[in-house]
């Protein structure tokens, strides 16, 4: 027979117990990394936030740097299979450019404390994070510098600039408005987008760009370029 205590005993959903609390901690390690870096975070504070022990934190992630690596693959990752899948589907330069564009700044848009990261990481000279970007993220580069290159050697793109320069400036043109915003915006204000229709602009902005900078010019045609304004003179 079996034995009524009048107690029950609920069941406990484990699984999404120890995935809600892996959230948490990562969620809470980002910021604690974001303001004080891989060197200055402390576990006994990111555990204290995610209101777990210490001990979860070395069970889920054995220690500090796999705590680090994982808070960084929760972002990297997807950002990683998107581009991969951008490659794979679009051959042409419009859709290259359009793709990538959009990606990265949907990308720095979202992950601001990630961007506090890097920077952080670049000041101490931190050799996680470029451990972590190489293993990612360069073998990704790599493939995008190539392409450009193929392009070229075929006639798509200009040849009077370096692949490598493309990827480079590409990157600048998508990041810097989210890492330096709060000077931006105190020198030009509105200059960092804020919502789906800022966003949207600024990538249509930079891709244009790009795409009328790269594509092969035209035969130099006498007179000027209608439509054009002329330069205001500087007194």
């Amino acid at each position: 027979m079996p034995r009524h205590d009048g107690a029950t005993r609920p069941s406990i959903p484990r699984h999404r117990d120890a995935a809600a609390t892996q959230i948490r901690l990562l969620d809470a390690a980002e910021r604690e990394f974001a303001q004080r870096g891989y060197a200055g975070a402390r576990l006994k504070d990111i555990a204290s936030v995610a209101g777990v022990q210490t001990t979860l934190i070395h069970h889920y992630f054995a220690d500090k740097r796999g705590l680090y690596r994982a808070v960084m693959d929760r972002a990297l990752a997807p950002q990683q299979t998107e581009s991969w899948n951008l490659l794979r589907v679009h051959r042409d330069l419009e859709g290259l450019v359009r793709g990538f564009v959009a990606m990265l700044i949907r990308f720095y848009a979202k992950h601001k404390h990630l961007l506090a990261i890097m920077r952080h990481e670049a000041v101490t000279g931190s050799e996680v994070l470029p451990e972590i970007l190489r293993e990612r993220m360069t073998p990704l580069a790599d493939a995008v510098v190539a392409m450009i290159a193929d392009m070229q050697s075929r006639g798509e793109l200009r040849t009077d600039v370096r692949p490598l320069d493309v990827v480079v400036l590409t990157l600048s043109m998508a990041v810097h408005p989210f890492v330096d915003g709060l000077l931006l915006e105190a020198v030009l204000p509105g200059s960092v987008p804020s919502d789906d229709e800022a966003l949207a602009r600024r990538e249509d902005t930079i891709a244009t760009l790009l795409l009328r900078a790269l594509s092969v010019p035209p035969a130099a045609v006498a007179g000027p370029i209608p439509g054009a304004v002329s330069a205001p003179q500087i007194p």
